[in-house]
């Protein structure tokens, strides 16, 4: 539903990345407004610590586009490709970052609806900020469709209710059973089926995947990822430090 570019401002003279949504999805009006609307709820949160930086929002030719910094670093997703599990160390340190940015959001009333390892980017020191939803311009919701990526997708999202803070929370625990185990938490090889093991499936033992994670993991993991969204914990920070 839209590309995105590695571009220069030629005035700051400074490596950009610009956002623009595709030109066939710029003539749905619903989607362009959802498009400027998540935007500027993401150029709202700019300043907060391990939160993208958005330096303008705009139309070109009628097609809305968002620019943003630019991180060196590349994704969690892309180190998980590359490498499988993450070591506990940098895996903690990156989730606490982006449950800062998560935590902050939702203290704006701003759901992320998206969380998941391609939206958490790395600087060149490996530090993790969190881009906000439009870069997975790919999820924006349509007529008759859910928003979320199905691997970290909450139940509450596959069932087609509305997306809380909670369900981001959900989200993060999806993301942190990925990055101790460098699977997801109900990888499937269609879609459906995975998720439907979210709404209905027990959460499955990390400990078990990988034995040299410590005793405890599963029984945070599985609050993290409770069918019920009352069942999870209340902050992104609490999720963390458990």
């Amino acid at each position: 539903m839209g590309e995105v570019y590695r571009a220069t401002d030629s005035i700051l003279e400074r490596k950009v990345a610009v956002k623009m949504l595709s030109e066939r999805y710029a003539r749905e009006e619903e989607v362009r407004a959802r498009f400027r609307r998540e935007a500027l709820a993401a150029a709202r949160l700019s300043g907060t610590p391990h939160v993208i930086t958005v330096f303008d929002v705009g139309e070109h030719d009628e097609q809305p586009y968002i620019v943003m910094e630019y991180l060196e670093g590349g994704s969690i997703h892309e180190r998980l490709r590359d490498g499988g599990p993450v070591e506990p160390g940098p895996a903690l340190e990156w989730l606490a970052q982006a449950g800062i940015a998560l935590d902050r959001a939702h203290a704006e009333g701003i759901v992320h609806r998206d969380v998941k390892p391609a939206n958490v980017l790395l600087d060149e020191d490996g530090h993790a900020y969190l881009a906000d939803s439009t870069t997975g311009v790919d999820t924006l919701t349509l007529p008759g469709t859910v928003l979320g990526t199905v691997g970290y997708i909450s139940p509450e999202q596959a069932r087609g209710e509305p997306a809380t803070d909670a369900s981001d929370r959900y989200a993060l625990g999806a993301v942190a059973f990925e990055l101790l185990t460098g699977r997801r938490p109900y990888q499937s090889d269609t879609a459906m089926t995975e998720a439907l093991a979210h709404v209905n499936a027990p959460v499955p033992s990390a400990e078990r995947m990988h034995p040299e994670l410590p005793d405890g993991v599963d029984e945070v993991l599985e609050r993290a990822l409770a069918k019920d969204p009352a069942d999870r914990p209340s902050m992104c920070a609490e999720l963390v430090a458990e």
